[in-house]
């Protein structure tokens, strides 16, 4: 059963030493190459046909299923240590997911019936192809491989370093993280307070304005000003995250109550866990994934019962969903007693 009830619900899916990269500003112009053609120049270029084999079917998933259904099915068995399954249901999402490139290429550098050599090739494509779609995930890797000279790559910490600034401005906060903890190592204070300000992290922010002088703050703020121009805004990142979310959601109730979404399209069920996200996130008393599904299959008997009703205006119905350690399932049977009754 869904045994999730303490789970958060999430929401959210260069080099310079002291100024902002001048080859971005340059390329703008298009005089040149911009920095990421530049970049996607340094990674194989595969196709999915040529990197992915051949989708096998299995007890969680099948070519019938929607691509979110798909991922999200494939993202959960991925953390719960079901490799073999989980990579099945990834490559059949991969056409429309490429985070799921991401995962794949995470199952593949610990697939122990394959050499060393091959896990490293097999890892490197799938995080390339990822990569040069944009996936920020898949970035970050790519300066761990160049950084650290993992999955069969030749060391080579500056071309590292622009997949992790690229990884940034894609909106990856680790990568953001990383960039304020290196350039505040290297004594480059306005880069790391500008990358500081887009975390928006106050007490690195308050840190690194200990350690700057008049000048140096000016040129921070600066960075800070010509990064909003670049880097992908918090609520796009927020927008990506709860798409992503939502695909997981629904496959975590797709899995244990299939009977929920019956009769419903891909697009009607987007809506409906759209809803439910934004209400369930707007609502101080829930805040666990456990209460979000039980909402959601509370919501839908209700409404396959009477159209359009709103669970929520029943008081008995919000004291139960406001309990964080009932259960799913538990919740589930005491609000069908409930509005059995009505």
């Amino acid at each position: 059963m869904l045994a999730v009830t303490q789970s958060s619900i999430r929401e959210y899916p260069l080099k310079p030493q002291h100024l902002l990269p001048l080859v971005l500003a340059t390329a703008l112009i298009g005089c040149t190459p911009s920095p990421d053609e530049e970049l996607n120049a340094t990674l194989p270029q595969l196709s999915l046909k040529e990197l992915l084999p051949p989708a096998v079917a299995n007890e969680y998933c099948n070519p019938k299923l929607d691509s979110d259904l798909l991922y999200g099915i494939g993202y959960q068995l991925y953390n719960d240590d079901k490799p073999e399954q989980a990579r099945s249901c990834l490559i059949m999402a991969a056409p429309t997911h490429d985070r799921a490139l991401c995962y794949l290429a995470s199952i593949a550098e610990q697939d122990t019936s394959k050499d060393s050599a091959e896990r490293d090739r097999e890892a490197f494509g799938y995080m390339a192809y990822s990569a040069l779609k944009n996936d920020s995930c898949a970035e970050f890797g790519m300066f761990q491989n160049f950084t650290y000279g993992m999955r069969g790559q030749t060391p080579d910490s500056d071309l590292g370093l622009r997949w992790l600034e690229r990884s940034a401005r894609h909106g990856d906060a680790d990568a953001q993280q990383t960039l304020v903890r290196l350039h505040s190592n290297k004594n480059n204070l306005p880069l790391a307070y500008a990358w500081a300000r887009v975390l928006d992290d106050s007490a690195q922010i308050d840190a690194l304005k200990q350690r700057m002088n008049p000048q140096q703050l000016s040129e921070g703020e600066q960075g800070f000003e010509q990064l909003g121009k670049h880097v992908t805004s918090k609520d796009a990142v927020r927008k990506q995250a709860r798409e992503e979310n939502i695909a997981v959601y629904s496959a975590n109730i797709h899995m244990e109550y299939p009977e929920t979404f019956k009769g419903l399209s891909v697009a009607e069920r987007h809506a409906l866990m759209e809803q439910a996200v934004a209400t369930v996130s707007a609502r101080p008393e829930f805040s666990t994934r456990g209460q979000l599904y039980a909402y959601v299959i509370i919501t839908r008997q209700a409404q396959l019962k009477q159209a359009g009703v709103d669970v929520l205006q029943n008081p008995q119905i919000v004291e139960l969903l406001s309990d964080k350690e009932l259960e799913v399932a538990d919740a589930v049977k005491k609000a069908d007693v409930i509005l059995g009754q009505l």
